[in-house]
């Protein structure tokens, strides 16, 4: 049996004919802290089943939050909740481009070492009290203090607090370490914890309590972990906003066991991302199946490369030749879910360089190299991550393939909700060179091999300081080579295509030879709404924005 058949299989329905799949939250690990799967029970009022298409409430069912949606403090399914109570200078929409919100333009200096935004005047938080460049100063330098503080790695390396100035009333000023050529995309929602809150307060768990902030949307009830509720935010800067729906409720599901039923009965009016094959088996006379490029978002499999068994570069490179990549994607993936990767987080952007070879399954040429390496019979090794549909199928996959050269690999799923108990416990955190921890207990940053959710992004730069480069805060491969930081530092520092594709073509090359990751593909997010539903629209991030929503 083929790996490809092998992990069709265990997706296959069960025998009630219902799917077992869990709802995907495939957007927002983006933090790669934590991630998805949601609480059972969907919420509801006494309206019943036709609450989206009477026009009162529209009703969304999203994957679980592991942390308080809280600003200091998200690294998951959280996010859905920001995206929608939550501002930012600039949002990224589903096409990858920024969006004015807060901000109304930017620039930067020759080299781009300062960036400079015009900010909107008029706007208001959802208390009806001004924002002020005060406020925005504040919301980019107390992540440098906060504990936790989950965003501060955004910025490591190439802003300090003192760097955010604040010009005038209408102007702030970011005044850089080093140039960076997609700066903007720092301070908007692809930094999903940075939307802006007020002067002084805390953007910890107590944040959850009001969630003043200036999105779109105003936070009536927050139940953690099930459902939070919105209305209209009657202060919100866009004149333009005018949904035809009263309230909006973001519904968390621990399996679209229960969230199919509700989505066909109309209980549920859009799922915000879900399994391929799933959105596929649904009635496409009644609902409405999208798909969004997410970038290099989705699942990061990390060998880590200071200690344990994938030290030697040669295994790493055979590992990677094991995996029928376009199989994967045609089959378990339905040809929707993703597209094939080439181990490198470049190469699903406009930068990428087309000249580099594309890695294929090649089992001689893998044996060949582990015989090099000293281990022509293979090896024993865990595999962690955490209790997921998606995952669990790409780690089965990932067991199957490595199986052919020799690498015998146990998975070691970590059962709670977003892998919170052990995979997500932050502990060690973070990854920092020169710092090896000498065993593995099954987490993210000290396990030997892993599966890691980013969400999707714009640009290639979180990714690359945050998980590649020597200095990066979650780097579970824990990599550390000066010619790849010298080619991220030359592609962060670009301030022209030519630069950017010249550096990433240096990276692309640098990926396939060191390989501290497998990248077999890049994922698509898959949603689905019912027919008559328009405007609601997911970004790569996995970020809502229902601002245009309305029944056709």
């Amino acid at each position: 049996m083929s790996e490809i058949q092998d992990s069709i299989n265990n997706v296959v329905e069960a025998p009630t004919g219902v799917s077992r799949r869990r709802f995907i939250q495939g957007a927002a690990a983006a933090s790669a802290g934590a991630a998805v799967i949601g609480l059972s029970a969907c919420g509801g009022d006494d309206s019943g089943a036709s609450v989206g298409i009477n026009g009162k409430t529209l009703r969304i069912a999203t994957g679980k939050q592991v942390h308080p949606a809280a600003p200091w403090e998200t690294s998951d399914g959280s996010l859905f909740i920001l995206s929608n109570v939550g501002e930012w200078l600039a949002y990224q929409l589903a096409d990858g481009t920024l969006e004015p919100r807060i901000a109304e333009s930017w620039e930067s200096n020759a080299d781009a070492t300062s960036w400079t935004f015009k900010i909107r005047e008029g706007v208001l938080f959802n208390d009806g009290t001004p924002l002020t460049v005060d406020d925005i100063v504040y919301t980019f330098t107390s992540i440098f203090t906060a504990d936790p503080s989950r965003s501060k790695g955004i910025f490591e390396g190439t802003l300090l607090p003192e760097g955010v100035v604040k010009v005038d009333e209408n102007t702030i000023r970011f005044d850089l370490l080093k140039p960076t050529g997609n700066f903007p995309y720092s301070v908007a929602s692809t930094s999903y914890g940075m939307c802006i809150i007020k002067n002084g307060a805390d953007g910890g768990k107590a944040w959850t309590e009001t969630m003043i902030s200036a999105g779109p949307w105003k936070m009536e009830s927050y139940v953690e972990t099930e459902k939070t509720v919105f209305v209209k935010n009657e202060f919100y800067w866009d004149s333009n906003f005018k949904p035809e729906f009263d309230r909006l409720e973001l519904v968390q599901f621990v399996s679209l066991a229960t969230a199919l039923p509700q989505l066909n009965t109309g209980e549920i009016d859009f799922a915000a991302q879900i399994n391929a094959a799933d959105a596929l088996a649904l009635d496409q006379e009644k609902f409405t199946v999208g798909t969004v490029k997410a970038g290099a978002g989705f699942a990061h499999v990390h060998m880590r490369c200071n200690f344990g068994p994938f030290m030697d570069k040669r295994v790493r490179q055979a590992a990677a030749l094991t995996l029928d990549r376009e199989g994967y994607v045609a089959g378990v993936l339905s040809g929707i879910g993703g597209v094939v990767g080439n181990d490198s987080v470049m190469d699903p952007y406009p930068t990428a360089d087309k000249s580099v070879p594309q890695r294929t399954k090649d089992i001689e040429a893998a044996k060949a190299l582990m015989a090099e390496a000293g281990v022509p019979n293979g090896f024993d090794v865990q595999l962690s991550s955490w209790a997921r549909d998606d995952i669990n199928n790409y780690a089965e996959f990932i067991k199957t393939s490595f199986a052919e050269i020799g690498i015998n690999v146990e998975l070691v799923i970590d059962g709670s909700d977003g892998g919170g108990a052990v995979y997500y416990t932050y502990d060690p955190y973070p990854s920092e060179k020169g710092k090896v921890f000498e065993y593995d207990n099954n987490s993210w940053l000290a396990s030997n091999l892993g599966i890691v959710d980013w969400a999707g992004r714009g640009v290639p730069d979180q990714y690359l300081l945050r998980e590649w480069r020597s200095t990066a805060d979650w780097s579970a491969a824990q990599l550390w080579d000066d010619n790849l930081d010298a080619a991220i530092d030359e592609y962060i520092s670009g301030t022209s295509f030519e630069v950017q594709q010249a550096a990433s073509k240096k990276i692309q090359e640098l990926s396939l030879d060191l390989t501290p990751y497998i990248l077999a593909y890049t994922s698509n997010l898959v949603t689905a709404g019912r027919k008559g539903l328009e405007g609601v629209v997911v970004n790569a991030m996995g970020q809502i924005d229902a601002r245009n929503a309305k029944n056709a």
